[in-house]
């Protein structure tokens, strides 16, 4: 093979290669009819002329319109993730329980063993039944939940502690992902929250699987990047209060972020761990601990807020969202 043709071989195979989103499918496409079009028109005279000029004209026009509507009603379109798109049923109950062993174990960390990463997510071993309670999310109507199929569930352990994530289903049986609270600022940054009624004694430290949704580092010239997007706050017995800011790039950052480079990676493991790794490492959650300040205490409620403190300058944005999969509350007792 001479050196123009392996040199032309490379330049097939980076194409192909390149090509791995619908959207980079379009512009390839739309690129090879442009050229196929110009290169004609060039031969071409008169009236031939400008209706190939006219059309390449209007199909790059066509092409904006047809992306900017996909990026505004389904972005996820763009690169290739294909949402569940189905009526999910829940196959838990949404009673509370103080003991992860009064759950079913999961026998997998996630619905396809290879689908979690081993370094990170674990089998639950027999912890005491008073040590932890684990904390069963609301199922709201519609049901809220992650629309990946491949999304960890069941009762699981990160870093030691362990989480139920309850598992969610399709209406033919099919795995969807696990149950939610997905809360984003209403349209105009007007706070939405969800406080859960969750009374529990000598608590000392909760446990929060969460990420973040739409957490992008600019959007629409406002800067969400190290910007609090809102706030988790306990309420205790005798009045007292424990706050803390969700700051996006600091102790949450995105769910999703191999979709784009332009969503939030940054986390500052100080204040929050990597817990779980998708298998194609485009999808993460982190935990986030928070030891109870003057505690043990006997803890009330969480109540999780969304809201975006900075300057939206009159733009009506309402996102990113705060998502959080699962809760777990650490007594201080001895263990034995």
């Amino acid at each position: 093979m001479t050196e123009n043709q392996q040199a032309n071989s490379l330049t097939r195979a980076s194409v192909i290669q390149s090509v791995r989103t619908p959207l980079g499918f379009f512009t390839l496409a739309v690129l090879v009819v442009e050229a196929i079009l110009g290169l004609t028109a060039y031969f071409s005279q008169g009236q031939d002329r400008t209706y190939l000029i006219v059309g390449m004209l209007v199909l790059i026009f066509l092409l904006v319109v047809i992306v900017a509507g996909m990026a505004v009603f389904r972005p996820e379109a763009l690169s290739g993730v294909r949402p569940a798109g189905v009526v999910a049923i829940p196959t838990v109950s949404n009673s509370t329980s103080a003991s992860p062993l009064s759950k079913p174990e999961a026998k997998q960390g996630s619905v396809e063993a290879g689908a979690v990463d081993p370094k990170l997510i674990y089998f639950t071993p027999p912890f005491k039944p008073s040590q932890f309670r684990i904390v069963d999310l609301p199922q709201q109507y519609p049901l809220k939940y992650y629309s990946w199929p491949y999304a960890p569930t069941g009762l699981t352990t990160f870093h030691g502690i362990p989480f139920f994530l309850q598992p969610v289903q399709t209406s033919d049986g099919s795995p969807a992902g696990h149950v939610v609270i997905d809360l984003q600022p209403i349209r105009g940054n007007h706070p939405k929250s969800e406080t859960l009624q969750v009374r529990t004694e000598n608590v000392s430290r909760i446990h929060f699987l969460l990420s973040a949704g739409h957490g992008w580092r600019v959007h629409e010239g406002v800067q969400f990047l190290y910007q609090q997007i809102g706030l988790v706050e306990m309420a205790f017995a005798g009045g007292t209060q424990q706050t803390i800011n969700l700051v996006l790039g600091n102790n949450i950052r995105e769910w999703a972020f191999g979709n784009s480079p332009h969503l939030v990676t940054e986390l500052d493991i100080a204040l929050t761990k990597p817990a779980w790794l998708s298998h194609d490492r485009a999808r993460r959650i982190d935990l986030m601990s928070v030891d109870i300040l003057g505690g043990p205490k006997t803890i009330n409620t969480i109540r999780v807020e969304a809201k975006f403190s900075g300057d939206l300058q009159e733009k009506r944005i309402d996102t990113p969202a705060i998502i959080i999969s699962a809760i777990t509350l650490e007594r201080a007792i001895e263990i034995k």
